[in-house]
Order: structure tokens, then C-alpha cells, then sequence
């Protein structure tokens, strides 16, 4: 018998043809079999023939339930494989074949290419031998890709297992000869239409397509959606009238977008409320189509549930973009090692399905991102002690128990507190579809952890409804795709928002791969035309709107680039172009619209970022309208007396005369006081710093200092006073041996001493660079301060003894102190690196301190004044040493003491006193200056104590270390 092919007006049309035959079938005695292409169109059709006597007995089915239904009943006792088991033995065939360097590689993409051809026609592909493939002049990839398949089937045949494609080769000759009809499939698949032609020798087979070419009629529909949908793809018609049943938002970009969707929205559920009053019926939801529905879902329920609204989303997400996929993922990283390992356990232990509290999950959290040596075992020791569903997932992991861990981490799903039933209901799916993943790794005999990756991007369910408003039946607004859209029935929706058309969204091209040019010289390819596929799901979408549709189109991407529309936006706006007028003259330049549409726009700047981000509806923004408000200055804060407390002295500590009203500082705190108050405060009072531990300046900074005190305590140990050209050779090896020995003890320090812990080869190397150049400094030391001898090294102060300076009281250490024979000292603080700042002569006025002129670096002069007053010593010089490898020496220094001899390298006019630099401060000798300097200090401690924390940056680069980047003062080094 031939195959019977029509084509209809719309969907309805179709449906009523199918009608007519089956029940012409049913008049004959005969059964026939309704196949639909999806699950929504079967239960649509169902519903559609519920009523209808003729039609009884009739069976509506998909392709994929029919095939394996009478697979079942007349197959050869193979089971049809599944999707997930499908996926594992594509991916162990190509896997079998990687010994071929042109078998392609189990990459997602090209397992999804594999297994869409095994769906689609895997006997014809397989069949291709040797002089076959010859013939057809397949190409080596090609070639190889056939090969694979060829494993697959076999791997399928090992266990028992069939592609519905192989079914479908072999149930023509087993089948009775019952009619089949094809419903709606505009494309129909391959293994499908050899189906139906071999059926259609024995008995008769006839398709019903939906041509999407006119409406069908109702009188429901509002006349604008009629004129429209009638007119849609249609050349030479009549341009249709406008009316406001099809309306459009045009935002400027993304930003702007959900707010202006937001009160569309509302005002077309409100419109559709009072229709339904007045008709007496319930209400019709409108639907929302967007590209991501589940993301607009997310940025509108709670702002819609607050007008009053209920609304639901119909969607999907990946496994690993789940909840309890991303628990899951994260216990699998720990296992294997691989990974971030210390953000994975962090977001277990802060999720919901932990059992943790947020105090206890933060505390582990700032444990491990303090401490670079922390390693998949301390994390997995971690996270079971804290938590029972850790500690019983992990283990069943340790013993490669897939099954064992899901089912402990389903257990804290279900008991999880704070899971609305939306969440817990998406969890337990994803908890579903990973047992069901495992059961497959199970049959192939695939173990499950290395096939993680498949089940990562496998779709879980993610619909969600908030609660429905007064005793309506179902929600006021639903969220899908706009292909969920199409499957809709006629007239079914009030209103129909389709947002996102742009070209990026929805793009419109052909998409050629291995597997579609395979096809095509095998004979077996469809015909793909993605422009026909694009309207004919526009066209159904729009046929199921009753009163009105919203066009919502973006006029700028993220980047600020321009945004093309939609080829179906176009396509609808081409209905409403007025031929006698020019393309240009009629396009209105703000919105991109047909002039005569402007009316029915509405647009919206991306300028107002807190009402678009706080999706605020039009008439609450309409309360606070002309409203303003100061903003405070940076700097300005209403507390002043909390900016500085006083230090108090801690219970256990040593007994510190501390004065109450004053304030303990370091000298380095001091220094970044007077480089910027409002940097000091950000980073020295509120701690804005990295949480992680880290591996850069501070951390190479502090280990340099450890390093070079152990060195000249064990150097003058062993006899030496200082290093010189005789026995730098010796000191060198005293210095690579304790630098090695702090290195090693370095992972075991406290946080607070900023270890340096290398991780990386990148980093090590960094450390073999730094031991390299604390060598190379010892050469620049033989020739440092002769005559003078370290002897204090890291000299801490203010400690056991309160030390008074300026004002408050002064904490810290001295890095070291060189002293001569005859009594005079010189402190050094090691730098890293010099710059400019670091000499006398670099100095400005001081805001914070009465206007003082204070040098841009003054640590170093509140040693000297330390080593003064603390160890009685006649302090000559206040340096800056660089250990660094461009080395150099920088400061202050007494000119009647020291010279270019003793420093060698330093800048006499810019840090000597006395000299300039000395006498602008109103400092006549070293000594005065240092005197100078805490006078300076002092006005500057009253103006931290009374809380002045006005940005006010002095110096080279005092905003590049800032943690605040909104400074109003804020400048580039």
C-alpha cells in the first residue's frame, strides 16, 4: 500500500484528519496505532480523543514507547537500551579504539554525536564494510567513527541489549499488519520512516503534518492574534491593524529587561482576572517563554509572589547545577583529588544537605583557606568529623560505592532543614536520576566515578511553583521554553510573552557535523531546514495565546554591541509594515519597531540599576518618586569614637601598664595612617585583606626576615661578627642551611606567622630565585656599615613594657640593630625592594597631622627613637636595606657619622642630615629629626584617636594596595 502523506492548515486541522481515519479504522474493526513526535503532543492528542467514540481503541503513542512495546511482545528477547546505558557504551567503544590515532576521542560532544547516530540508524551505519565504505569514499574520520559504532553494537549484542533503530530495522517482517499514522512530526527520524515504509507495503501508513500555514478558527481568539497568525510567512497579504493584543518591550539591555517584563506581566494577569470575572470562568495563566526559563523564573517569582501572583516553571538543569549534584561533585573531588578542592568542601559543608551550621561550616572554611598545606586527607578527616553525611558518603566513596554514597547523601537530603518543597523535591529527583546513572554503570560493567562526567550534564527536573493565590486551580503565570510553548493546545493561554529574541538566542543555521555528512553518503540523512523548524515553533507558540502576546527583544548585549532581532521577530513584524511605505521611513529609531507599533512599546534605560536589579514594580517606585538622599562622603562615618579603641590587655598576657585612654600601634600602622587614614582604617581596622593564605610579598617578606635573624644568630654563634670578604664563602653555607631548615618547618607554622609554602613548580622555582638572591645580598653586606656589628636582631618592643611614642603606645620589632665600638647604632628594616618614598628627601604634608612634613616612610625613624630610648644606644642612622636582587640602601643617616664609605649606593643629599631634606622639617641634625618626626606623629595620633579617616593618599602608589576601589581620591600609581 502507499505512503500516505498530507499536509494541513495547523495542528487542529491535522488532528481532525487523524480523527476521521481512525474512525474509519475503528468502522473496519481494525486497530490502528497514533504515533505523535512527543510525550506532551501524545497526552495533548489523548485528551483530544478522550470523547470521541469512534476513536476508542486506539493507541496514541511516541515512536520511542511504541518500538519498544512491540519489542517487547515480538522482538527476540533483547532489551532496548537505554539513554544512560546507551551513553556509557558509546563512550567504552570509543575508548576501545584509542590505540587508532584517527579514532575520535570520548570527548561529550563526540559521545553525543556517537549516540545520536546509534539512535538514529546504527544497522545502516554498521552494515558498511571494507569495500563498501571504498565505494562510498568515506573519509578516514569517517571511517573511524563507523568503526566505533561497529564496537557498540557489539557491546550491545554482549548484554543482551538493542537500539531502537535496530528494532525498528527488524519489526516490519514480526509485526501484524495493524494501520499506523503519523501525527505531527515535522521531521521524521530515520529509523522511523524505514519503519513505516516497510510497514506501508503490508498495510496502510499515512502522516498528517501541520503545514503552520493558517489559524485554526475560534472565536475566542482575540481578532489582532487571528489577523496575525493568518497573515504570518504569507508574501503578498494585507498588513495587519494594530490594536494592543500584541505589544512589545524593548529594553536597552539585559539589566533592563526583567523589570520591564515584571510589570507587563502583572498588568496582563490583572486584565485576564477581571476578564474571567466578568465571563465567570477561571482564569487562564499567561506563559512566559525565554530562553533560560528557569533563570527569569528566579529573578521574578519573589517579586510577582509579592503582587499577589502564583507562578510555575517548567524546566531542566544539569546534574552538576543542582544542589545535591554539586554536593555530590564536590564529596567525588575530595576522593579523587582532583580539583579545588578546598572551594568544593567549602560549598558542602555551607550546603544545605551537610547538617552543618553556618558558624561551624565558616570556621572549617577559614581553617582550610588559611592553611596552604591543607590536602584532599585533611579536608575528607575535615568534613566527617563535622558531618555524618560527609563521613558516610566518603567512605562508601573510599570504597568506590557509588550507590552506598548517593544513598547516604539522599538520607541528608531528606532530613535537610531549611528546604522549601520546591528544593527538596529537585534534590530528590537529581538524587533519582544519579541512582538510576549508577544502576546503568552497573549493567555495562563500567565503573561509575570515571564516568562522572556523564551524569554531570544530564538533565534533572527543576520545575517549581509558589503557592497558588485564593482558590484559583492553577498558577496566574507559567515559565518554559518556547518549544514547550509550541506544544501548547489552541487558545489555551491569555497571554504569551516570548522574550529574548534576538538572533543570539535563537540563531537560525544549518549545523553540519561528522555524523549529518555520514549520513548523507550513506543515504540515510533527513532533511534539516532550521529556518522551517524555527516558524513552524513560532507559529504553534503563537496559536496558543487567546487575548494577547508580548514581544520582548534586547536592543544591546552585555558587551554594550548591538543586538539583532530574531529572524520570527522579524518575520512578525514584516505582518505589520505598511508595503507603500519605505523600509527606512518606517522604522522608528528608538525602538527598531514599525512606526505604527510605537504606541504598543514600551522601553526601559539601563541607567536606573536599583529598580531594575531590585525588580521594584512601576507603582512602588511611584512612592518614592523625587525622593532623595546624601550619600555619605568616603571617609565620613557617624561613630568616630569606635574608629580607634584603646588596647586593653588580655587575660593570660603579661602584666601591661596600659594607659586607657590611649591606643596601641605598630610603626607600620603609623606609616599606613599617614599614607592614607581611609586605607589605614579599611585595611588595618576593618581587615578588608585576603582570606586565603597566600604565596606573594608578605608571605616571601616575613620568611626573608626568619631567615636572615636565624642566619646571623647562628653566624655569631660560631665566632663571626660580621660578614666580610674572608668569610663570606662560610656564610654563604650557613645561610643555605638555614634556609633550607626554615623552609622545611614551614608548613608547620600558625597563620599569623605567614609561612611561606610553596605548592606549585612555579612557585618553588620562585623559592629556588629567592634563596638565590638572600645568597647574592651577603656580597653587598661585606661592604655595609664597616666598623659597625649586628647585634639585636628582631628587637620586639612594647611587649612585656609599655613603650610610649607620640601620643599612643608602640608595639613591634626592630629588624636589626648594627652597633660600632664607640657606642653609635644603626637600624635597618629589610625591604624586598626600594623606591623613591624610601628616602628622606621624599616627603610631603601631612592633613592628619596638622600639616606637618613628614617623610613618605618614618618606620625607620620610630626605630631609631626606639632604640634611643630602649637600649640607651646613640642611633646614627635609620636605613632601609634591600635584600633584594637590585639590592640598595635608602633612609636617613647622620652626615657627621656616616658616608657614601659606610653606605655605599645611598643618595647623601637626599637622606644625609643634616642637608635639605633634614632641615625642610625644621631638623638641624639627625637627632633633632628623629625628635621632628614623633612631634609630627603625635598631631597625627590625635587626629586617628578623635576617628579623621578622610582618604587622603600621599606618596609614589598609596591607592595600589587599597581595598577600596570607590575612593573618590582614589589615583593611579
Amino acid at each position: 500500500m502507499p505512503f500516505r502523506s498530507h499536509i494541513f492548515d495547523n495542528a487542529d486541522a491535522a488532528l481532525d484528519a487523524a480523527r476521521s481515519l481512525l474512525s474509519e479504522f475503528g468502522e473496519t474493526g481494525e486497530d490502528p496505532t497514533l504515533l505523535v513526535p512527543t510525550s506532551a503532543a501524545a497526552l495533548r492528542v489523548r485528551c483530544a480523543l478522550a470523547d470521541d467514540a469512534d476513536a476508542f481503541g486506539a493507541r496514541v503513542e511516541t515512536p520511542e514507547s511504541w518500538i519498544a512495546d512491540r519489542w517487547e511482545l515480538f522482538g527476540d528477547g533483547r532489551r532496548l537500551v537505554d539513554g544512560v546505558e546507551r551513553e556509557l557504551l558509546v563512550r567504552r567503544a570509543l575508548a576501545e579504539g584509542s590505540s587508532d590515532v584517527l579514532c575520535p576521542e570520548p570527548t561529550p560532544g563526540m559521545i553525543d554525536l556517537a549516540s545520536a547516530l546509534a539512535r538514529e540508524a546504527l544497522p545502516g551505519i554498521v552494515s558498511v564494510g571494507g569495500a563498501e565504505a571504498q565505494r562510498l569514499v568515506l573519509g578516514d574520520a569517517e571511517r573511524a567513527l563507523v568503526d566505533a559504532l561497529s564496537r557498540y553494537a557489539g557491546l550491545l549484542g554482549e548484554r543482551g541489549l538493542a537500539e531502537a533503530s535496530q528494532a525498528a530495522w527488524e519489526l516490519p517482517a514480526l509485526l501484524p499488519a495493524r494501520p499506523l499514522v503519523l501525527l505531527g512530526f515535522d521531521e521524521v527520524p530515520c529509523y522511523l520512516k524505514v519503519l513505516s515504509e516497510a510497514l506501508s507495503v503490508r498495510t496502510v501508513v499515512a502522516r498528517f503534518d501541520d503545514g503552520c500555514r493558517a489559524p485554526f478558527a475560534d472565536a475566542r481568539r482575540a481578532p489582532e492574534l487571528t489577523s496575525l497568525v493568518g497573515r504570518l510567512y504569507k508574501a503578498d497579504a494585507d498588513p495587519v491593524e494594530p490594536t494592543g493584543a500584541v505589544r512589545f518591550l524593548v529594553p536597552a539591555g539585559r539589566y533592563a529587561a526583567p523589570a520591564l517584563v515584571l510589570d507587563e506581566l502583572l498588568d496582563a494577569i490583572a486584565r485576564e482576572r477581571e476578564a474571567a470575572a466578568r465571563q465567570e470562568r477561571d482564569p487562564l495563566p499567561a506563559v512566559v517563554c525565554a530562553r533560560d526559563p528557569l533563570g527569569l523564573f528566579d529573578e521574578l517569582a519573589d517579586a510577582l509572589g509579592e503582587k499577589g501572583a502564583s507562578v510555575a516553571v517548567v524546566a531542566t538543569r544539569p546534574f552538576s547545577q543542582t544542589a545535591f549534584g554539586r554536593a555530590f561533585g564536590a564529596l567525588v573531588s575530595l576522593v579523587i583529588g582532583k580539583g579545588r578542592l578546598v572551594e568544593r568542601a567549602t560549598d558542602f559543608a555551607l550546603g544545605a544537605f551537610s547538617g552543618m551550621s553556618i558558624d561551624a561550616a565558616g570556621r572549617l572554611d577559614a581553617a582550610w583557606r588559611g592553611d596552604r598545606t591543607v590536602d584532599a586527607a585533611r579536608l575528607i578527616r575535615d568534613l566527617s568529623a563535622a558531618s555524618s553525611v560527609a563521613s558516610d558518603a566518603l567512605e562508601a566513596l573510599s570504597r568506590k560505592d557509588a550507590d552506598g554514597a548517593l544513598r547516604a547523601l539522599e538520607e541528608g537530603a531528606r532530613e535537610a532543614g531549611g528546604l522549601d518543597a520546591a528544593s527538596r523535591a529537585e534534590a530528590l529527583a537529581a538524587a533519582a536520576r544519579a541512582r538510576r546513572f549508577v544502576d546503568a554503570c552497573d549493567m555495562v560493567g563500567t565503573d561509575a566515578l570515571p564516568a562522572l562526567p556523564l551524569l554531570e550534564r544530564a538533565p534533572c527536573p527543576a520545575s517549581a511553583q509558589t503557592p497558588l493565590q485564593g482558590a484559583v486551580a492553577s498558577p496566574d503565570a507559567m515559565f518554559m521554553s518556547l518549544s514547550d510553548a509550541a506544544e501548547l493546545p489552541m487558545c489555551s493561554v491569555s497571554a504569551l510573552f516570548i522574550c529574548d529574541l534576538t538572533s543570539k538566542a535563537y540563531p537560525v543555521r544549518v549545523e553540519e557535523d561528522t555524523g549529518t555528512l555520514l549520513l548523507e553518503r550513506l543515504g540515510l540523512a533527513r532533511p534539516v531546514d532550521p529556518l522551517a523548524a524555527a516558524r513552524r515553533r513560532f507559529f504553534r507558540a503563537l496559536c496558543a495565546a487567546r487575548s494577547e502576546v508580548v514581544c520582548e527583544r534586547e536592543l544591546s548585549t552585555q558587551d554594550a554591541a548591538e543586538a539583532y532581532p530574531a529572524v520570527m521577530l522579524e518575520e512578525l513584524l514584516d505582518c505589520y509594515r505598511d508595503a507603500s511605505v519605505g523600509p527606512a521611513e518606517d522604522v522608528d529609531r528608538t525602538t527598531s519597531l514599525p512606526v505604527r507599533l510605537v504606541p504598543f512599546a514600551r522601553t526601559a534605560g539601563e541607567d536606573a540599576l536599583h529598580e531594575n536589579l531590585a525588580l521594584v514594580s512601576a507603582d512602588v517606585l511611584a512612592l518614592g518618586a523625587g525622593e532623595e538622599w546624601d550619600l555619605p562622603r568616603v571617609g565620613e562615618v557617624v561613630r568616630r569614637d569606635r574608629v580607634a579603641l584603646p588596647r586593653r590587655a588580655s587575660e593570660g598576657s603579661p602584666a601591661i601598664d596600659l594607659d586607657e585612654g590611649r591606643i596601641v600601634l605598630s610603626p607600620s600602622a603609623l606609616e599606613a595612617y599617614l599614607e592614607c587614614p581611609c586605607k589605614w582604617f579599611a585595611s588595618r581596622r576593618l581587615r578588608l585583606s585576603e582570606l586565603d593564605a597566600g604565596f606573594g610579598p608578605l608571605e616571601r617578606g616575613s620568611f626573608s626576615h626568619s631567615v636572615l635573624k636565624s642566619f646571623y644568630e647562628r653566624f655569631r654563634e660560631a665566632g663571626g661578627r660580621r660578614v666580610s670578604s674572608e668569610n663570606v664563602e662560610a656564610a654563604r653555607v650557613l645561610l643555605s642551611e638555614t634556609f633550607e631548615q626554615l623552609l622545611a618547618i614551614q608548613p608547620e607554622l600558625e597563620r599569623s606567622f605567614n609561612p611561606l609554602v610553596p605548592r606549585t613548580a612555579v612557585e618553588r622555582a620562585e623559592v629556588r630565585e629567592l634563596k638565590r638572591t638572600l645568597l647574592s645580598y651577603l656580597d653587598r653586606e661585606c661592604g655595609l656599615l664597616p666598623g659597625f656589628v649586628p647585634e639585636r636582631f628582631e628587637f620586639e618592643f612594647g611587649g612585656h613594657a609599655a613603650f610610649s611614642y607620640g601620643g599612643c603606645l608602640l608595639r613591634g620589632s626592630v629588624d636589626r640593630i648594627d652597633v660600632n665600638d664607640r657606642g653609635q647604632a644603626v637600624v635597618i628594616d629589610y625591604k624586598g625592594s626600594l623606591s623613591r618614598d624610601h628616602a628622606l628627601a621624599a616627603a610631603s604634608p601631612v592633613a592628619q597631622a596638622a600639616g606637618a612634613l613628614l617623610p613618605h616612610r618614618v618606620q625607620a625613624l620610630v626605630y631609631a627613637q626606639v632604640a634611643r630610648r630602649a637600649l640607651g644606644l646613640d642611633v646614627v642612622g635609620a636605613l632601609y636595606v634591600s635584600y633584594g636582587r637590585n639590592g640598595g640602601v635608602s633612609g636617613a643617616f647622620d652626615r657627621t657619622v656616616l658616608g657614601p664609605v659606610d653606605l655605599p649606593g645611598i643618595d647623601e643629599e637626599g637622606c644625609g642630615a643634616p642637608g635639605p631634606a633634614c632641615e625642610a622639617m625644621g631638623a638641624a641634625s639627625f637627632s633633632e629629626l628623629v625628635d621632628a618626626v614623633e612631634e609630627g606623629i603625635a598631631c597625627a595620633v590625635r587626629s586617628l584617636s578623635q576617628g579623621v579617616i578622610d582618604p587622603d593618599p600621599r606618596g609614589g602608589d598609596p591607592c595600589g594596595f587599597c581595598p577600596v576601589p570607590a575612593c573618590e581620591r582614589r589615583r593611579d600609581a
